[in-house]
């Protein structure tokens, strides 16, 4: 079993192509930038590079953050005008304070619930005073009802993706086992495995305010009403 995201690493973008609004995310991201006067951001978590390029392309310094050497090749492959930093985030350490930090895209879902206010201390510590710092997570009702427990696939030409999905109480276990055709025909198989923890609402607040963080808004889906049945939670706050 590989660690995560170094299987899935070059096939990322073909297998996500369409499932996140990227582009309206960082429309809203931008926003929040220009409020604050951000000049730049911490990309944390920030896998290929997505959200980084989109940001780039809005004038602003980006630093990208993640701890899996393979997505980061894809990341400055797209991105050559960003700073790439190989990290752990729940060891962040930039050198110089950043004026803005997110994390998109459920990096925080990989944390355990006892990492959720250590980490955001961390992200508050290389802030400058009244930074944003934007963040979403997959909710528990997108884990337990909608992910837990089933099966999903991506069949293509070249390649084929098996995701399988075990439930638990307050996270989710899930298997992908990749098959790549090979020059000779044959396939390989590859797998690895990922955990996401169900964070609440009301626990990612208490962590907020532990880690001196003013929580400003939350919404679902960077912008949108948050429901019972949203599928993503989006919360921005600032450092005080």
């Amino acid at each position: 079993m590989q660690p995560s995201y170094s299987v899935l690493a070059h096939y990322y973008d073909k297998f996500t192509h369409n499932d996140c609004d990227y582009i309206g995310w960082s429309q809203y991201l931008y926003c929040l930038a220009q409020r604050h006067g951000v000049r730049e951001v911490a990309d944390i978590a920030c896998g290929t590079g997505k959200m980084t390029a989109l940001l780039l392309n809005k004038g602003l310094k980006v630093i990208g953050i993640d701890n899996s050497a393979e997505m980061l090749e894809q990341a400055r492959a797209k991105c050559r005008n960003a700073l790439f930093v190989l990290q752990d985030m729940r060891k962040l350490r930039l050198a110089h304070c950043a004026d803005m930090a997110i994390c998109v895209n459920d990096g925080v879902n990989y944390l355990k619930p006892d990492e959720l206010a250590p980490f955001f201390k961390q992200v508050a510590s290389n802030l400058v005073g009244g930074a944003p710092f934007v963040f979403d997570v997959s909710t528990k009702y997108k884990l337990q009802k909608i992910l837990s427990g089933n099966v999903f696939y991506y069949d293509g030409d070249a390649e084929t993706l098996l995701w399988c999905n075990g439930g638990g109480q307050n996270c989710v276990k899930m298997d992908l086992t990749l098959f790549v055709r090979a020059d000779d025909g044959k396939y390989e198989r590859r797998d690895e495995s990922h955990v996401q923890y169900v964070h609440t609402t009301a626990q990612i607040k208490r962590a907020l305010r532990i880690a001196g963080f003013q929580l400003r808004e939350v919404t679902a889906d960077y912008g949108k009403p948050l429901q019972n049945d949203s599928l993503r939670a989006c919360f921005y706050a600032t450092k005080n």
